[in-house]
């Protein structure tokens, strides 16, 4: 048999190849390419789950916090109690929400009956629209009367477009409104 140049380089072409499908090197890093998308989008998915809940679970508290001021009667007795200072309290206790007195909107209202409580007509501010901060009513109520308490906090997210970010109803500038509400019988005073 007479070996020569092109049979020899045929031969370690098929060696180079053999050897090639051999390789492992590298293979980690194909399998992180695959995998590791998924992996970090369930990640974030999971983050922003759990930050969007405490944001909820702060708001709640603050306003049940609030609410106490007006149904003992310390809003209506203290005229330094107002929409303003309201918002400010709830804001020290929902530290994590950035921007929050720019966008919160809190409304304070007397009702007739726990029948009519309002569901509907929630009035949110974002700091990211140019329209003026919208007018809410703050009217803490009287002794032994119904009050009602709305807080609207708009926050972003951070993961729109997976996950979470995508089954919530956004605004128009793609953010958040976190929706509070709490019913309440004024103390006697």
């Amino acid at each position: 048999m007479v070996i020569t140049k092109n049979t020899t380089a045929r031969i370690k072409t098929v060696r180079s190849n053999r050897n090639l499908f051999q390789c492992t090197s590298g293979v980690a890093a194909v399998e992180f390419a695959l995998v590791g998308p998924i992996f970090l989008a369930l990640v974030f998915s999971l983050f922003e789950t759990g930050l969007l809940y405490t944001k909820i679970a702060l708001t709640d508290n603050a306003i049940a916090d609030i609410s106490r001021t007006i149904y003992v009667g310390a809003a209506q007795s203290d005229a330094t109690i107002t929409s303003d200072t309201l918002k400010e309290d709830i804001c020290d206790s929902v530290f994590i929400i950035q921007d929050c007195l720019n966008n919160i909107t809190i409304e304070v209202t007397t009702i007739s009956d726990f029948d009519s409580i309002p569901t509907d007509g929630e009035i949110c501010q974002d700091s990211f629209d140019s329209a003026p901060p919208p007018a809410t009513t703050y009217s803490p109520g009287a002794s032994s009367q119904i009050s009602f308490v709305r807080v609207c906090l708009t926050t972003k997210i951070i993961t729109p477009f997976l996950g979470l970010g995508l089954k919530l109803t956004k605004n128009a500038n793609n953010r958040f409104e976190i929706i509070s509400s709490l019913a309440f019988v004024n103390e006697p005073f």
